[in-house]
């Protein structure tokens, strides 16, 4: 029998390795998460991917306080572009924001009760192929001549936004191809599904907060990973927003196509 004070020692590095492991978990979740939120690959689709690969679990609660970090980077880097959305000139920019949630809460609605298993990620590989081809449409076949936002292209994009709730959709690949295919410029398209991720998150935390709330769900989290989580998936979104509004004023968005086709290939493979 070791001495109690060896056997203390060894139970305490036991929990520091388990805590340790955790903390990893957390900021590669938080990493994850804010990248694929503004990048055109799915943030949805890797943690599912992830968590199918023994990478952290099914946390309701953590995955809404990493989604709150994505959207405090989108307050931080689009303040000025969302203070500009008051002024006079702006409301139709600011109509269209508010036309495109309400197919995308209608959609949302109708995968969550009418078919949640799409909604679990019964069929991931297909939605990485799915972003690969709209990245693709939007690249290849949006019209030559740019036009300003309207109220149709404010509802297509947010019927595209709510198809982009099953795991493996980009949600602004899917935003930016509709408003590319509708003849938004990249930057505009780019800046508008950056803006229209800000009620979307918004208003997904609040309601799957309340639905926590309410049936007594809420599952104890440990305090020190979950700000590192929150805090990796902030800094990796202002990032990530920075970055790709850079990139869309230079360069096409195909290399991503080519990333989620390999990442459909590998899901299938890992996952089947």
């Amino acid at each position: 029998m070791p001495p109690v004070g060896k056997a203390n020692a060894g139970i305490f590095r036991r929990r520091q390795e388990e805590r340790d492991v955790k903390m990893w978990e957390a900021v590669v979740l938080g990493l994850v998460q804010g990248a694929g939120e503004f990048l055109p690959v799915s943030s949805s689709g890797h943690l599912l991917l992830l968590e199918k690969l023994g990478i952290g679990e099914a946390d309701l609660f953590f995955n809404i306080c990493l989604h709150l970090g994505t959207l405090l980077s989108v307050v931080i880097v689009m303040r000025r572009s969302l203070f500009a959305l008051f002024r006079k000139e702006n409301r139709r920019t600011l109509l269209c924001l508010a036309l495109a949630c309400l197919p995308t809460v209608a959609f949302a609605l109708l995968f969550k009760y009418l078919a949640p298993s799409l909604v679990d990620g019964a069929y991931l590989p297909l939605g990485f192929l799915a972003t690969s081809f709209l990245i693709v449409l939007a690249e290849k076949f949006s019209p030559a001549q740019t036009r300003g936002l309207s109220v149709k292209t404010g509802i297509l994009t947010g019927v595209f936004q709510g198809i982009a709730v099953l795991p493996g959709i980009s949600r602004s690949g899917a935003t930016i191809a509709a408003l590319r295919l509708s003849g938004v410029s990249r930057p505009a398209a780019a800046e508008f599904s950056f803006l229209l991720s800000l009620p979307v998150i918004a208003g997904s935390a609040l309601y799957e907060g309340t639905e926590l709330a309410v049936t007594g769900k809420l599952t104890d989290v440990a305090v020190l990973p979950l700000l590192a989580g929150v805090a990796a998936a902030f800094l990796a979104g202002c990032v990530a927003i920075k970055f790709f509004l850079s990139l869309v004023r230079r360069r096409s968005s195909l290399p991503f196509a080519f990333y989620t086709a390999a990442l459909s290939v590998a899901s299938f493979f890992l996952l089947y």
